[in-house]
């Protein structure tokens, strides 16, 4: 899979969290030759002063040379990102999590679930703590789906980029013996994937139930720059099933979520 991010959207109040996402989109802009688009969506509650943003991505401008372009909404957070995804045909979303100001408090909540579950593109997700992180190190954990898998092309081109490395977590929830062999086989694909490609990785097998703290505490490890992440589809009843919810909530390193639509003659889910 070719994977071009030439627009790059980004949610953005000048919050600590949503500047990290700014930087870290500057960071992919780079190395992908893309554009940033800055989406603010003012909801009534929450003054900005727009001379000091202005002033401020004029800097980012000069400072990176790359095209930074400014969309000013109004309306609702999740309906104005996805409008304006739409609208320029965006590649990639970033958004902050767990800001104090502007739309983010509701990320958490409703609006992370509606922009991940209504976006047509993957969207990053990531808390400020995600400033100290690199795209170095990127996390895939493998489950006994199939569909687990798909994000292996994402995870191996982001890697081409930023010359890293994968981590390949398989992950034992201690199922009986035919699905830990399912397990087996997908995890040798997942490494004969990045070895075909020449993409450093490691290769892990871990046991545990609580699936999203055992992925996270991976991936601290590993000092992780990305997780890579499948969501859940229509056909399951529900956008993003409760390990996805997890993660993007708590993760504090930043999370890619996927969807199956994302990757051509694809269907089902998983993480």
């Amino acid at each position: 899979m070719d994977l071009k991010y030439s627009k790059i959207l980004v949610g953005f109040d000048h919050s600590p969290s949503s500047t990290v996402a700014l930087e870290k989109a500057m960071e992919i802009a780079k190395k992908y030759g893309g554009e940033i688009h800055v989406v603010y969506v003012e909801n009534g509650g929450h003054y900005l002063d727009w001379d000091s943003v202005h002033d401020y991505l004029d800097h980012l401008r000069e400072k990176t040379g790359l095209k930074i372009h400014i969309h000013h909404q109004k309306g609702r957070a999740f309906k104005e990102i996805v409008h304006v995804e739409r609208d320029i045909h965006a590649d990639l979303i970033l958004v902050g999590t767990h800001s104090h100001s502007g739309f983010m408090p509701f990320w958490i909540g409703s609006t992370a679930f509606r922009v991940v579950s209504s976006s047509k593109c993957p969207v990053i997700t990531m808390l400020e703590t995600a400033k100290d992180t690199s795209f170095k190190n990127l996390i895939v954990p493998i489950v006994d789906s199939p569909e687990s898998r798909q994000k292996l092309s994402y995870a191996a081109d982001m890697a081409s980029h930023f010359g890293g490395t994968v981590h390949i977590l398989c992950l034992d929830k201690g199922s009986d013996p035919e699905t830990e062999h399912r397990l087996v086989v997908y995890c040798k694909q997942a490494v004969d994937f990045m070895k075909n490609r020449n993409i450093p990785y490691t290769y892990e097998v871990q046991s545990g139930v609580n699936v999203p703290q055992t992925i996270i505490d991976f991936a601290v490890e590993k000092k992780g720059g990305m997780i890579f992440m499948m969501t859940e589809t229509e056909s399951a009843g529900v956008f993003m099933g409760t390990v996805a919810q997890q993660l993007i909530n708590h993760s504090p390193v930043p999370v890619m979520a996927i969807h199956n639509h994302h990757v051509e003659g694809t269907g089902g889910g998983g993480y």
